[in-house]
């Protein structure tokens, strides 16, 4: 049993700060697009799944009709009966009470909705097409029509942004009592319009905002389960959970990423290609990936991952896992465990039972602390 990630390229208009691939939304190349990725489906026909994540790009920017027929296919290809979690990432300003029911009908039990600020003036500033009027409107409808688990995403630390700014877009926020926040810090991504207009971030600042949301947060009953997610009890995203454990997952659509058999790959990024190729694929019968495993002509990456990095990516991907960590046996290599004891002496990582995680007082600077087992 395995996850699975359908990538849709496609937004209305591209957001100041992205740096994913994504382009404008065109009715009759998003037709194509969804019929071409039921024929990569259709290469792992009976596949036991257990979480789907559709991302993007704007997942929700897809036609009524469109979110219909992909979410049908996956139905009546893939063995859904063992899922756990399925998951469709929306923008307000693309999304409709149809959207919804179509959503709900056929599987779909968890939204992440990017709702980025509570902010007209923030969300403009971003490039986003909504207004906080209309996140409000759709996460109304959602909750009516039974969706029962939303993640909400916001970005923190905006220039002149203040701590006491964004104390109040968490105010806001939390009156919603979603099952689970998503915070990310603003970033300026190159090849965005950001960076090309020299747009800056202050660390400090958004230092001071990430352990002040930790505070807010976990008095108004969130658990900081993952470095930048909270969530309400058992409510944690399985599907990203999976990635941060280093198990596998199926990427489908162009520019997906995936990861099988020791095999990390990425689809091309380009839209036409995909089709045309994915138009040539012949529906497997039988067990999936194990029969049918040379779809390296869809790739522009593809690396094995060895012993030696399975290990370390192991390590890297599991310490943002605050509660759960990893297990002390993922440190015997000579080289991580030393630095493990390192670690520990600074009391950069703590260990609890047959467990080592990450201290809380040390999460900004995570980065730093993981690049020490790459060295």
């Amino acid at each position: 049993m395995t996850c699975l990630y359908i990538h849709i390229p496609f937004c209305k208009q591209k957001c100041l700060y992205c740096s994913f691939f994504s382009i404008k939304y065109d009715n009759v190349l998003a037709n194509r697009y969804v019929d071409a990725l039921i024929e990569h489906v259709g290469q792992f026909k009976n596949e036991n799944i257990l979480s789907i994540y559709v991302g993007g790009g704007t997942p929700s920017v897809l036609s009524s009709e469109q979110i219909q027929k992909l979410l049908q296919a996956l139905s009546d290809i893939l063995n859904l009966s063992t899922i756990k979690e399925f998951t469709f990432e929306l923008n307000p300003e693309s999304v409709s009470k149809e959207k919804l029911h179509i959503l709900k009908q056929l599987g779909v039990n968890r939204l992440s909705i990017g709702l980025q600020s509570v902010e007209d003036k923030s969300l403009k500033f971003l490039g986003r097409l909504h207004s906080f009027k209309t996140f409000c409107y759709v996460y109304d409808t959602a909750r009516k029509e039974g969706f029962t688990n939303i993640n909400i995403d916001l970005i923190y630390g905006l220039p002149k942004q203040t701590l006491e700014d964004w104390e109040q877009v968490l105010k806001k926020t939390l009156l919603f009592n979603s099952e689970h926040l998503s915070l990310y810090p603003f970033s300026v991504e190159e090849n965005t319009p950001f960076y090309k207009n020299g747009i800056i971030t202050n660390d400090d600042i958004q230092r001071d905002i990430y352990d002040e949301s930790m505070k807010i947060l976990t008095n108004n009953g969130y658990n900081h389960y993952e470095i930048s997610n909270w969530s309400k009890k058992e409510r944690e995203s399985f599907h990203n959970t999976n990635y941060w454990r280093n198990l596998e997952y199926i990427g489908l659509g162009a520019g997906a990423s995936g990861y099988l058999k020791r095999r990390r790959y990425k689809n091309i990024e380009n839209i036409e290609k995909y089709i045309e190729l994915c138009s040539s694929l012949q529906v497997v019968k039988g067990d999936c990936f194990r029969q049918y495993s040379n779809l390296s002509f869809l790739e522009t990456e593809n690396e094995y991952i060895d012993s030696k990095l399975y290990k370390t990516e192991t390590i890297m991907l599991g310490l943002r896992l605050l509660d759960e960590g990893i297990n002390i046996s993922c440190f015997n290599n000579p080289k991580h465990y030393y630095i493990l004891l390192e670690c520990l002496k600074n009391k950069m990582l703590n260990r609890k039972g047959g467990r080592i995680k990450l201290a809380k007082e040390y999460i900004f600077v995570f980065n730093q602390i993981v690049l020490k087992f790459m060295e």
